[in-house]
Formats: structure tokens, C-alpha cells, sequence
């Protein structure tokens, strides 16, 4: 049952985001940050679904515990990716300077 509400809520976020796109406010989609915020925000679905997973049993289901930590390292591992190319990028195209 919690999948599905997982999957809602990435699909109101996914609506969201066509409707944030459509509407030419600040593009997200090419900022040199916009992967880690899309993955901090799929880490939040997996915490939101955990905590109302607590509510019917107690430290929540096994899924949604897992689907949290999950989402926590995506976010630590494209942080850590993200921030490595932005140095990498710095530092090795000065050609282009």
C-alpha cells in the first residue's frame, strides 16, 4: 500500500515540475545543482512514506525503512559526484578561460 503512495507523490512532483517548466519560472532542469536537488526530493519521498508508514506499525514496514535509507545515500552519492565534477571541470578546462 505504501508504494502507491510513494508513486503518487513522484508523480504530483513530476506534474509539478512539467508544470514549473511550463510556466518559464527559474529552470531547475539546467542548473549545476539540479540532480542533487531532484534526488533530495525523491530522498524526501522516501522519508515521508516511511513516517506515515509508522503510523499503522511501530519503526515503520522493512520497504519503506529501506526505500529512506535509499534515498538518503542517493543523495550523499550525488552530492559527492556532484561537487568532484564541478572541481574536476574547474580545474581541467582553464582552455577555455
Amino acid at each position: 500500500m505504501y508504494w502507491l503512495l510513494y508513486l503518487l507523490l513522484v508523480a504530483v512532483e513530476a506534474g509539478a515540475l512539467a508544470w514549473w517548466l511550463r510556466k518559464e519560472f527559474y529552470p531547475l532542469f539546467f542548473s549545476g545543482w539540479a540532480a542533487l536537488i531532484y534526488s533530495a526530493v525523491l530522498a524526501a519521498d522516501g522519508i515521508l512514506v516511511w513516517l506515515v508508514s509508522m503510523i499503522s506499525r511501530p519503526g515503520g514496514t522493512l520497504g519503506t525503512q529501506f526505500l529512506a535509507v535509499l534515498g538518503i545515500i542517493l543523495v550523499v552519492v550525488t552530492y559527492l559526484m556532484t561537487v568532484f565534477f564541478r572541481w574536476v571541470v574547474k580545474h581541467d578546462m582553464n582552455d577555455l578561460k
